[in-house]
């Protein structure tokens, strides 16, 4: 009995330096991310600061969800999501089109990205169109298309958005700037499993493909844009 008394006792001290061995890791995990978090905001609202985030910049990420992994496979690119810089009371956002049409905490956005890799682009000639009264029309238009929904058919319409299309119509309607040459969708390589399986889910058996598109791609291929900053994203 006594043995049997003994055994139990060093099995309750096991099992409870193995529960407070898993809350240290739990602590120092917790306090990992969220220092990683806090640094992460810190550098951000320091490169606002000393305008190395600009209104208007275009920041590009790479996810994978399905439709992310579709749209890389269709445009050969590593990118699958876009959006715009905007500044509000010196903190900066990115104003994107998810589900739905939101702006987003930089260090948020960027933190949601793969392993936080990002890329940031400019318009070449800035200072000639970003003037100050057209930034202020694409924020008014930007807060406009806050709360529509996502696109998840792209058509080129206004009444739904998806992420190239916002950051390509705003600067169109705001600063007078096409970014890129439109396509059709049948421009983009379709063939891929993933893609067939995410056109046949949206569609069915009939694509539009004349309807007119922007990818993410295309953007970030603009002869008007110039990378401001890579963050090695692979």
């Amino acid at each position: 009995m006594f043995l049997g008394k003994l055994e139990n006792a060093f099995y309750s001290m096991r099992n409870k330096a193995l529960l407070f061995l898993a809350v240290l890791i739990a602590l120092s995990i917790f306090s990992y991310v969220s220092n990683a978090s806090e640094e992460l905001c810190n550098g951000i609202d320091k490169k606002i600061q000393k305008g190395q985030f600009l209104e208007g910049d275009i920041i590009f990420q790479s996810m994978d969800s399905d439709q992310c992994r579709a749209v890389k496979l269709a445009t050969h690119s590593k990118f699958s999501h876009v959006g715009m810089i905007t500044v509000e009371n010196g903190k900066g956002f990115v104003l994107e089109a998810v589900e739905p049409v939101c702006i987003t905490p930089i260090d948020k956005w960027i933190a949601r990205g793969n392993n936080g890799f990002y890329t940031l682009m400019r318009l070449k000639d800035r200072d000639s169109y970003l003037l100050t009264l057209n930034i202020s029309n694409a924020k008014e238009l930007g807060k406009e298309m806050i709360g529509k929904h996502y696109d998840l058919f792209f058509n080129w319409s206004d009444d739904e958005l998806y992420c190239s299309e916002l950051v390509w119509k705003i600067y169109q309607k705001a600063f007078g700037l096409e970014l890129c040459p439109l396509k059709k969708m049948k421009d983009f390589d379709l063939t891929s499993p993933e893609v067939k399986a995410i056109m046949e889910k949206r569609y069915g058996k009939n694509p539009p493909l004349n309807e007119l598109v922007v990818a993410p791609s295309d953007l970030a291929e603009s002869k008007l844009l110039y990378v401001v900053e890579k963050n090695n994203l692979k």
